[in-house]
């Protein structure tokens, strides 16, 4: 208690919050086009004079309306109701944790912020249609997560999906690019800043193991110097007797 009421006082979480205003807004706006883009579809499609889809590119890329309760390509949508309630409660802790590890990041970590971003809005969005239409009771709620795009890239087809799937698979490719490439702790940095940047890194964590065993010997040292002045004093008190 007494931390939070220092924290308000001296504005650091304030500070936070206006270094990190970029996300929040990202984050904010990815939520309103996925949720938006639902609720249109859902609209428009569901009208009895409505068609059945529009095809935007033939054979590759077209709109149309879709429900969802299980999670991407609908696998799980038969699962038993503890096991969808599982899963929800299961992904939103993971989204969770995944926001708190967006403010505890290097600031310097741009790609994976950014990446961290798409993918926990894109989780919320369809966090946020699981929850709605409780997709663990279809017998009162017939929908789910609400569906618009179908894609087909070559031979590969994608089902329907929606912005929020594209968000998270977005958000996962750019992460591991980033993992890769793009980063302080990227396994092949491409650029001299990320180079820099991981040559740092790499200084921090060496730094960190020599406190480390500094502040190991530091203890056995003392303990040794404690060992020994017990052992001083109970040869005193032997001689004294």
């Amino acid at each position: 208690m007494n931390n939070w009421i220092k924290t308000k006082k001296d504005g650091g979480m304030v500070e936070v919050m206006k270094k990190n205003l970029w996300a929040i807004l990202l984050f904010i706006l990815l939520i309103v086009v996925d949720l938006v883009t639902k609720v249109v579809a859902d609209a428009y499609f569901s009208k009895a004079d409505s068609p059945d889809s529009i095809a935007l590119i033939p054979g590759y890329l077209e709109f149309c309306i879709a429900y969802n309760r299980g999670i991407s390509f609908s696998i799980g949508s038969t699962a038993p109701m503890w096991a969808k309630i599982a899963l929800i409660i299961g992904t939103g802790i993971i989204f969770v944790v995944l926001g708190i590890l967006f403010f505890k990041m290097d600031e310097r970590r741009v790609v994976l912020r950014i990446a961290l971003v798409f993918v926990v809005a894109g989780g919320i969005g369809n966090f946020i249609d699981r929850v709605y239409y409780r997709v663990w009771d279809p017998a009162t709620f017939p929908l789910g997560v609400r569906d618009m795009v179908r894609l087909k890239i070559w031979f590969m087809d994608f089902g329907v999906c929606n912005f929020a799937d594209f968000f998270i698979v977005g958000g996962a490719i750019v992460m591991m690019l980033g993992l890769l490439f793009f980063d302080s702790m990227a396994m092949f940095p491409l650029t001299e800043k990320y180079k820099a940047l991981a040559k740092e890194e790499e200084e921090r964590e060496e730094a960190k193991k020599i406190a480390k065993q500094a502040k190991g010997l530091a203890v056995q040292t003392t303990m040794t110097e404690c060992t020994q002045s017990e052992e001083k004093d109970a040869s005193n008190e032997e001689q004294s007797s």
